[in-house]
This record gives structure tokens, sequence and C-alpha cells, in this order.
């Protein structure tokens, strides 16, 4: 009778570990509330989704800055850019409001 060899096993080897996404900056809660005041302000004062996203990612020489960032930043920052939107009004908008799609 032959000594009989035990079946090899596989070799395991590590794999990719899976982490919960983090994002590379985190919000305060008040950088958040800025930063949903301004969309409630911009959805009301500008007539279409383009211009709301033009609007809020697009440098500003009179600002001094893109106004999602200054007002995500401060709170004067969040009143300097909504006094603009107003004066930035979409005359269609100026009797009620458009909702987002």
């Amino acid at each position: 009778m032959s000594p009989e060899t035990p079946p090899s096993i596989p070799e395991t080897r590590q794999t990719r570990t899976f982490r919960k996404y983090q994002p590379a900056v985190r919000f305060t809660p008040q950088q958040i509330g800025r930063q949903n005041e301004l969309m409630r302000s911009a959805w009301q004062n500008l007539a279409t989704k383009e211009a709301v996203i033009a609007f809020l990612n697009t440098h500003s020489d009179e600002l001094g800055g893109e106004p999602l960032s200054l007002a995500i930043a401060s709170e004067q920052g969040l009143r300097s850019v909504e006094e603009m939107l107003v004066g930035m009004r979409a005359p269609e908008v100026r009797g009620g409001t458009i909702q987002p799609d």
C-alpha cells in the first residue's frame, strides 16, 4: 500500500479591501446650510438649470471668486452672492418660481 499524499490546499492570497468612500472635504453643518440656501436662491432667481450651474461655478470678478465657493466659505459670502442673484433675476421668474427638473 502506498502512502497517500493529502490533497493540496490552494494558496489564498490577499484581495483588495474595499473601504467606505470618504469625501476629500467634509463640510460643516453651517457650510451645508449655506450651500442649500444658495441653491434655493439660485433656482428662484435664474430661469434655467444651465443658468444656475453656470452662475454657481463660474468665476465672478465682481465677487472675487466662484459664487458657490464664496457662499460656502462664509455668511458674508452667501449674502453677497444672494444680492448679486437678485439683481440677475430672469424676467420670466419675477412673477413666480421655476422648479428644478
